[in-house]
């Protein structure tokens, strides 16, 4: 498998960098200007109404999706009505980063968070730095399922995604995070 839009990167257990310790990151663009992607399981310590007041009394998590331009708002969606200022990432997933066309389409009926998730930031490789973390086996490719990004449960989503590669994979996911308490 290799990078592309659509793909997982995981974690390897021990990644040293804080801002992706056990992260599963859904890769939105991987081209000759670098990589884009989201951290899928960080959800924010605030929801999105204590962040912002650009939408309303709206009442949706928040995610931290990377350390890059934290201040920057975005989503991922299964809305129709979006698809058009939307790029799809997967069949029927979207990314989109334009605030105003969700803003009027919370203004309109109220959508469950199981199709729209905010993400507060993004993870970012300029050209050539991932492949090199991939070379050093810092990350797992795995293939990507809209579901993943709706998980009711972010935080074990990291597990989650290695038990469903199965083999050496299901074996990672039972790495204790510290492994001096193992």
């Amino acid at each position: 498998m290799q990078p592309g839009r659509g793909v997982l990167l995981v974690a390897e257990p021990f990644l040293p960098d804080p801002n992706f310790f056990r992260t599963v990151v859904l890769l939105i663009e991987h081209n000759q200007e670098g990589t884009l992607g989201v951290v899928l399981n960080r959800p924010a310590a605030v929801r999105l109404q204590e962040a912002t007041d650009f939408f309303g009394a709206v009442d949706y998590p928040l995610f931290i999706g990377g350390p890059v331009q934290p201040e920057m708002l975005h989503a991922l969606h299964t809305l129709p009505a979006l698809r058009e200022r939307s790029q799809e990432v997967l069949p029927g997933l979207f990314w989109t980063p334009d605030m105003r066309a969700l803003r009027s389409i919370l203004a309109m009926r109220d959508i469950p968070s199981s199709a729209l998730r905010f993400y507060a930031g993004y993870a970012g490789w300029r050209v050539g730095q991932l492949d090199r973390e991939l070379l050093l086996k810092s990350w797992i490719l795995a293939p990507a399922q809209s579901e993943d990004v709706f998980d009711p449960e972010p935080p074990q989503l990291w597990r989650k995604v290695l038990k469903r590669m199965g083999g050496q994979y299901a074996f990672i996911a039972t790495f204790p995070e510290d492994p001096r308490v193992n």
